[in-house]
């Protein structure tokens, strides 16, 4: 394995902890928008109190994905910062919105104009944000991003809302929600919260649906419009997306058994095994069909501190993740033993 695989490497692990864990965080927020019936305010608050004590730390995989990206492959980190100059602006005004949202929303009383106006600014910016990524995301991997002589050709609208990018960020927010309607399934359970796990468990099972239904027409979608991704992806993303598949189906199976930590770990596979499949689809461009990993890698030397560093952090961030949610999930344990 070279080093740059191996940084790219670290850095898909990265983004897919940032889905994961962010991407839960923002269908947190689509479920707080879509919070309905007579439990909505009580809906609301399990979201805030789920997502209150890791939301940062959740978010912060973002910016170890953008600063090893352009550690490590800075002519990608320029061309897309040029290419999706605006999606890319309108996401981090979506993310600042949407954490100040949460944040000032708290200080409100309940029914208050203050918790009023808050309230859907949280909502709407955390559906905005997942859609301009997905979209971005499939600008990236459709070839409607060319870099020619050092140059890059894009334009500032087109290049991010083709139809496949209008589709992949409906899918971003559809798996968004899904997770976060599982997770929160757990999380009301542990809370001694029947009834609002029964409507989690409503929300995860159609959102999840829709998801794998979205998933199965993206592919023709992908066939259409991005034949260089098609190929990739039946040639070596095949397995990833059977595993995505029966991590969906095993969810839902889960979560219809009433195994809600079971459906969490399968939903987690199956979300996760979607960026992998792109990823394995895509290689070895990192914006197709102009750059490849290899070309685009920071000289040999560089590439070797990086990889140094990821490894030297990784092996104090695991530990100290593993404590952050052991410490700020206590709740979910005391609630078990009661």
């Amino acid at each position: 394995m070279t080093a740059e695989i191996y940084v790219l490497g670290v850095l898909w692990l990265g983004l897919t902890l940032y889905l994961l864990l962010g991407g839960a965080d923002f269908g947190g927020g689509v479920w707080d928008l879509l919070a309905a019936g007579p439990r909505k305010e009580r809906q609301r608050a399990l979201i805030s109190e789920a997502i209150a004590p890791v939301w940062e730390a959740n978010h912060v995989w973002l910016i170890f994905v953008l600063t090893g990206l352009l550690a490590a492959f800075p002519s990608v980190f320029a061309d897309l910062s040029v290419a999706l100059y605006l999606p890319f602006s309108l996401v981090l005004v979506g993310i600042v919105f949407r954490g100040a949202a949460f944040a000032f929303r708290a200080h409100g009383d309940r029914e208050s104009a203050w918790e009023r106006t808050w309230t859907p600014i949280f909502g709407i910016a955390s559906l905005v944000s997942p859609f301009l990524l997905g979209a971005s995301a499939a600008s990236i991997a459709s070839g409607r991003i060319r870099v020619r002589g050092g140059e890059v050709e894009a334009g500032l609208v087109s290049a991010w809302t083709s139809p496949l990018s209008l589709f992949a960020g409906l899918f971003a927010v559809a798996i968004c929600a899904y997770l976060a309607a599982t997770y929160l399934i757990v999380e009301a359970q542990v809370r001694g919260e029947p009834e609002l796990a029964r409507d989690f468990r409503t929300r995860a099972i159609g959102s999840g649906v829709a998801a794998g239904i979205l998933a199965a027409v993206g592919l023709i979608v992908v066939r259409d419009q991005a034949p260089i991704l098609w190929q990739g992806m039946i040639e070596r993303g095949v397995p990833f997306v059977a595993l995505s598949a029966i991590g969906g189906l095993g969810s839902i199976v889960a979560i219809a058994a009433g195994a809600s930590r079971l459906a969490r770990l399968a939903a987690a596979v199956a979300v996760g095994a979607v960026l992998w499949a792109w990823g394995a689809a895509q290689w070895p461009y990192l914006v197709v069909p102009d750059v490849t990993a290899e070309a685009a890698a920071a000289p040999e030397a560089t590439i070797r501190v990086v990889a140094i560093g990821f490894t030297a952090g990784g092996a104090l961030l695991a530990p100290s993740l593993l404590l952050l949610f052991r410490v700020f999930k206590t709740s979910e344990r005391a609630a078990e033993t009661r």
